[in-house]
């Protein structure tokens, strides 16, 4: 933060426009990267769909063809012609038994036969009973095919694309079921064209896609067809089902996986990654390019901005450091406007700079040609002071002499006077204690009693311990002046006049009442509000409330209540200290 403050305001404005550029690129590419993610976890789960959708209706299928084995080897007529044969293979009946067990071979089939390459089956005397298209097997296929058949018990078993046969086959022992003894009466095989049937039903997976079939390490479907590489890929997932990108073959590949609950098989399906995002990965590397070409521009754009908004920054920097070191002369010509000046925010700076430059050429031409005025007044100035002096040593004489001639009341009244006097013109202290101020009261009541004699009726109750006390000096007075001028001058009977202290609301109250002859509420409203023009000394309510808000904070100052007919009532609002 510390090396941010003290760059310039160029490099900040740059800084912040890269920043900026680099919040709304990411906020950009975030958004798009997250578009494209969902684009392409749509396009795994359509594909995935799709290979579930395939591989149900496969099984579907070949549930179909386990079940019409089924109804083969339950066939009563096949069932009673091996059992014939199994009690006379003789060349003419055997003939015409094993033609028959092939008709009805062919009539369960017919509905089927699209899928269906051949149908056999073999008797107790090991000759074959068949209809499609004639194959031998090896031995060694033979004896798998008899050992896989014995080993289902009954039930199907089956036998996968192999070097001496690329159709899946399908193979289960034919069992005597009326009686219901279970002996075994031959073996059926059904050879099925696996290919045809994937076409048929897995070919709509995906464009340009490839169907796998695999049994364990088994490959089921395409045989021969498929790299050897990607076939060792090609292993189950973990969850059983979904879908993940591989390397296969040098090339990455989008594969997803269905296991069947029917054959326990697993189908793939795997899709060039490439084919498939060819068009996303050229808008992506597009953006990236427009992105980078786009930021580019910006900085070239962001650089020219800065340079051009801290350009009259600079020139007004310079300007000041010659203002700085005094060189004033030689900014008169460098303070012309010049031809062309903006009017934006640094233009109005500049100007406004221009402005006070001049001013100030000015006032230093006029305050040269001031000193010897100031000079002279100042000298002036000295000469007053030796007239409060005057005035103070004549009422001291005043004082003295009426001290001789034994007018006490002349004497009197002169001490006070000269104590007002001294005290309204001292200006060493602005806030004084409540205990000097009451001695500025006592000598004005001094003299106001000698005045008024018996119409003043004064009373003042403080206690001592209110005396520390801070107050602005000259504040009970002037209000007392106000009760006398609105009270007692007004009244020919005596008017009562009382100073007193009062805790009020947590602060210390000092109040200035008289039973006068009071104000109505309207009048008093328009002189607080300072719209009626006050005689006397011109130290008024507002001028006392300010200077006590000035003093101590806008909680205190004054209160005032009037009452027509019964008098004022002036609260001065004081701080009042918890140790008093």
């Amino acid at each position: 933060m510390k090396v941010y403050r003290n760059l310039s305001i160029k490099m900040k404005v740059f800084l912040m426009i890269v920043l900026i550029l680099i919040l709304i690129i990411s906020m950009a590419f975030g958004s798009l990267y997250y578009a494209y993610s969902i684009y392409d976890k749509q396009l795994y789960d359509k594909s995935y769909r799709l290979l579930n959708l395939s591989s149900t209706t496969i099984d579907m299928e070949l549930k179909k063809l386990e079940s019409m084995t089924l109804t083969m080897i339950a066939d009563r007529q096949i069932q009673e012609g091996l059992k014939e044969l199994r009690k006379d293979d003789s060349d003419f009946t055997g003939y015409v038994t094993r033609q028959m067990i092939a008709d009805r071979l062919w009539t369960h089939i017919s509905m089927d036969e699209r899928y269906i390459q051949s149908v056999h089956l073999i008797d107790s005397q090991g000759k074959v009973s068949r209809y499609g298209e004639t194959i031998l097997f090896t031995e060694e296929k033979s004896a798998r095919m008899t050992r896989e058949a014995e080993a289902g018990n009954g039930a199907v078993r089956w036998l996968y694309p192999d070097d001496s046969d690329p159709m899946l086959v399908m193979v289960r022992e034919v069992r005597a079921y009326d009686p219901m003894t279970l002996d075994k009466l031959g073996t059926l095989y059904l050879r099925i064209n696996i290919g045809r049937l994937a076409q048929d039903y897995a070919g709509v997976a995906a464009e340009e896609s490839d169907i796998i079939l695999k049994a364990g390490q088994e490959l089921v479907y395409p045989y021969r067809k498929v790299a050897d590489g990607v076939t060792a890929v090609l292993q189950p997932l973990k969850s059983g089902a979904g879908y993940e990108i591989k390397e296969m073959n040098g090339e990455v590949a989008f594969v997803s996986q269905k296991q069947s609950s029917y054959s326990g098989w697993t189908y793939y399906n795997y899709v060039s990654y490439n084919d498939i995002f060819e068009k996303t990965i050229w808008l992506k590397n597009t953006m990236i390019i427009v992105f980078g070409i786009a930021i580019v521009i910006i900085i070239a754009l962001g650089m020219s901005f800065a340079r051009n908004l801290t350009q009259p920054i600079r020139s007004l920097i310079s300007q000041m450091k010659e203002v700085q070191y005094g060189d004033l002369d030689s900014m008169d010509t460098k303070l012309m406007a010049p031809p062309l000046q903006q009017m934006d925010e640094v233009g109005l700076l500049q100007r406004t700079f221009r402005q006070m430059i001049t001013q100030i050429n000015t006032l230093i031409k006029e305050n040269y040609a001031n000193q010897l005025i100031i000079k002279e007044t100042e000298f002036k100035a000295l000469q007053a002071q030796i007239n409060p002096h005057f005035l103070y040593n004549s009422l001291d004489s005043i004082h003295w002499l009426a001290k001789k001639s034994e007018h006490a009341q002349i004497s009197s009244m002169v001490v006070s006077l000269a104590f007002l006097l001294r005290s309204s013109i001292s200006l060493k202290q602005n806030v004084i204690t409540v205990a000097q101020e009451l001695e500025i009261v006592k000598h004005y009541i001094t003299i106001q009693n000698y005045r008024f004699q018996k119409r003043l009726d004064f009373h003042m109750e403080i206690p001592e311990v209110f005396n520390t006390v801070s107050i602005p000096k000259l504040t009970l007075q002037p209000l007392l002046e106000n009760a006398i001028q609105y009270g007692v001058e007004t009244m020919i009977e005596p008017c009562q006049i009382l100073l007193y202290a009062e805790p009020f609301d947590g602060k210390l109250a000092i109040v200035v009442e008289d039973r006068g002859p009071g104000m109505e509420a309207d009048f008093l409203k328009r002189l607080l509000n300072g719209e009626v023009e006050t005689r006397g000394t011109g130290i008024g309510l507002l001028n006392i409330r300010d200077r006590v808000r000035l003093a101590f904070g806008e909680e205190y100052g004054i209160y005032v209540e009037s009452t027509v007919g019964f008098g004022t009532k002036v609260s001065v609002l004081l701080p009042f200290p918890q140790e008093v």
